[in-house]
Parts: structure tokens; C-alpha cells; sequence
């Protein structure tokens, strides 16, 4: 408990100094240090002053996003460093733009610290559910995803964090459950692998709660908004798609099968291929491990744990921030390995492998080849786990 801790303080102390640096350099006339915050902040500032349909047009964007630079640096940015910061698009769906709406009424770094203090609530939530200990948010924030989710500002806390929660409650809290997993359609892609576990395991309330809450919060942003960021966003889906042929994701720090694939020196065709024969198999292992037919033992966290580490796998745009979807995975198999044994090779995989994903971002072309591989040995860790215990169990 106190190692993790110890290493969440050095987590702060680190991002504290790349911060302060980063000051410095802007106050020298370089360009100065900026995250994915930023462009959330920015679309808090637009918000207050234009259309929600406007977060999908780059032009108006654009120009949010230097007033997000200036904002961060207390307005002391010359033109061309705020420029410096490039274009960031908005992808998310509308119903995320509810989120973003009160940030700007808050200084920079206030929303940011509020902005990950308050995500942190559901992913730490579930945390304790999982391994059932008031002290295992010291554990939870030592996490190595936590280093790149605090860095960046981003969603990681709070979609791994839904997620969570929702596999956790499917059986005593199935509505519940239900609504967590439809309010994490934030990033609706983390999804496409959850109907298909909750079908094959006979979740019908959960399935109709997330489906209902889903409806629920378009119709309210809907309401709200009005229908032009909805029709701006599906507009925008096929632009965002190409962004993978035109080279503007940052493909060293996208850890997916895809990124794996492509810094491994194939070319995109190629990776996109191996893209979908990763999603088909994660398909696969979700629909049986999921499956509950009569006589098959109840293995609740080995399930989720095969769903999230799957889902990193399925999708083509996962960051580093993304992989907070492996510290409940973990989570899980680590109290399957208490409950029922372990060799010492799960133990070193389960340590040692996330441990080492500290370093992926210093790994350059390496480090998406390095997360990929982690989510695959997690997965076929659960599933190994999964059919011993099926083989064991006289029904």
C-alpha cells in the first residue's frame, strides 16, 4: 500500500517538473508544453461563446484551441507559440460536450486538477469493489496508467472507470450497472465489445438500462444542443477515419494491435488488416468466456477481465492513457489468483508486464508494440485461467 503511494508522489512530482519546465521554456520564447487538457478547455471556451456545432469544424476549433494555449500560460504566449500547438479535432460524441460546458467558468489549472480529481471518483470506486480493501486506492493511483492519464488530462480515469464499475455491478445492480456502462459512450468505440458479453451472458436488464441511457443522453444533448452537433459529429466520423492514412495520430503512443503492427514496420494496409483479424478473435474470446449455458461455473471478474483487456485490443485508436482499462483487469485476475492459486509466471506477468508499461513512452516505436503485447498476455492469461477452471468443475 505505502510503495503505491510512494510512487503517485513521484508521479506528481515528475508531471509537477515537466509543467515547470515547461513554463520556463515558454517564458524563453520556445514552445511551450501543452496536453490533451488543452483542447478539452478550449472546447469549454468556445461553448460559451458559439455553437456546439462548431467544436467539429477544424477552422473554429483552431482558433478555440490558441485561446486554450493562452489560457494555460496566463495569456503571456507570443502569437506564433500558441500556434505551435497545431490542430487538435474534437471526436467526441455530443454527449460529451455536456461535460466540457462548465470548464471554462473555471481558471486553467483549476479545471484540471477538479477535471481529474472528479473522473478518479468512478475508476477508484471500482477499484475497491474489485479487490475489496478501503486502502487500495494507495494500489489504484501507483498504477502506470495513472502516470499518462494525469499527464495528458484525459478520459482515462473516467471511461475505464464506468466501465468498471458496470462489470462489477451486473449481478447485485444490474440497472445500475447498466447505466454506468451507457454513460461511458463518451467514447463510444470502448463500447463495441460490451453488447455482444452482455447478450451472451444473459444480462438482459444491464443491456437495456445502458441502451436506454445511451438513448437518454443523446435526447438530452439533443434537447440541449439542438441536432446540429449530431449531424457535425457523423459528418466528421469519416474524416477522423482517414486520419489514419494521412499520418496526423501519434502512432508512438497508440499501443492498439493496429499501432503495434505499423511501428513494427508494416505498412497501414497491412496493419489494418491485422486490425481486424485482432478484433474478430477479441470478438471470440468475449463470446466465449461470456457464454452461460447450464452447468458452466460463475466467473464474474475473470469475465470482465477478459472484456476489458480485450476491448484494448479491438479498436484501432488506443493512446497510453487508454490502457487505465488494464488496472481493473488486473484488478480482477489478481483476486482470481488469491481465490484460487497462481504459478509464478502470472505473478511476474502481472507485475512485472504493467510495471514495464511505465517505460513504453520512452520505448519510441516500441512502446505501442510493448502495450499491445501486454493486453494480449492479459487476455490469454484470463482465458487460460477461465478454461482451466471450466475443465476442473465437475459440471
Amino acid at each position: 500500500m505505502l510503495l503505491g503511494l510512494a510512487v503517485f508522489i513521484g508521479y506528481l512530482i515528475v508531471i509537477a517538473t515537466l509543467y515547470a519546465d515547461g513554463r520556463r521554456s515558454a517564458e524563453r520564447g520556445e514552445s511551450p508544453m501543452l496536453t490533451d487538457f488543452t483542447t478539452l478547455y478550449a472546447a469549454s471556451i468556445l461553448l460559451r461563446q458559439q455553437p456546439a456545432a462548431d467544436l467539429y469544424r477544424p477552422r473554429e476549433m483552431y482558433q478555440a484551441s490558441l485561446l486554450g494555449a493562452q489560457a494555460a500560460y496566463g495569456g503571456n504566449l507570443s502569437e506564433n507559440q500558441a500556434r505551435a500547438i497545431g490542430m487538435h479535432p474534437w471526436m467526441y460524441p455530443p454527449t460529451f460536450i455536456l461535460a466540457a460546458l462548465p470548464l471554462a467558468y473555471l481558471p486553467y489549472f483549476m479545471a484540471l486538477f477538479l477535471w481529474l480529481l472528479l473522473t478518479a471518483v468512478p475508476y477508484l470506486v471500482a477499484m475497491r469493489g474489485i479487490l475489496r480493501d478501503q486502502r487500495v486506492w494507495l494500489v489504484a493511483l501507483g498504477a502506470p496508467p495513472v502516470f499518462y492519464n494525469l499527464i495528458y488530462g484525459q478520459t482515462g480515469f473516467l471511461v475505464a472507470g464506468l466501465i468498471a464499475l458496470g462489470l462489477l455491478w451486473l449481478r447485485p445492480r444490474p440497472v445500475l450497472a447498466g447505466i454506468c456502462i451507457g454513460l461511458a459512450s463518451v467514447k463510444p468505440h470502448f463500447g463495441v465489445l460490451i453488447p455482444i458479453a452482455l447478450i451472451c451472458g444473459a444480462h438482459w436488464k444491464a443491456f437495456f438500462a445502458a441502451t436506454a441511457t445511451v438513448l437518454a443522453a443523446a435526447l438530452l444533448s439533443g434537447l440541449l444542443l439542438g441536432a446540429d452537433p449530431w449531424y457535425a459529429f457523423v459528418g466528421t466520423l469519416f474524416a477522423n477515419l482517414r486520419g489514419f492514412e494521412q499520418g496526423i495520430y501519434k502512432w508512438w503512443i497508440m499501443p492498439s494491435v493496429m499501432g503495434a503492427l505499423h511501428q513494427a514496420g508494416l505498412d497501414l494496409a497491412w496493419a489494418s488488416r491485422g486490425q481486424m483479424l485482432a478484433t474478430v478473435l477479441a470478438l471470440a474470446a468475449v463470446s466465449w468466456s461470456w457464454w452461460q449455458s447450464p452447468g458452466r461455473p460463475d466467473l464474474p471478474g475473470l469475465e470482465a477481465a477478459v472484456l476489458c483487456s480485450a476491448t484494448l485490443l479491438a479498436v484501432p485508436m488506443v493512446y497510453l492513457y487508454d490502457m487505465m482499462l488494464l488496472v481493473p483487469a488486473i484488478a480482477w485476475l489478481w483476486s482470481d489468483m488469491r481465490q484460487r492459486g497462481y504459478h509464478v509466471a502470472e505473478l511476474l506477468l502481472l507485475a512485472g508486464g504493467s510495471a514495464g508499461l511505465l517505460g513504453a513512452i520512452k520505448l519510441g516505436a516500441g512502446g505501442p508494440i510493448y502495450g499491445a503485447l501486454l493486453s494480449a498476455s492479459l487476455l490469454g492469461l484470463a482465458l487460460r485461467r477461465i478454461a482451466r477452471v471450466r475443465r476442473i468443475d465437475p459440471c
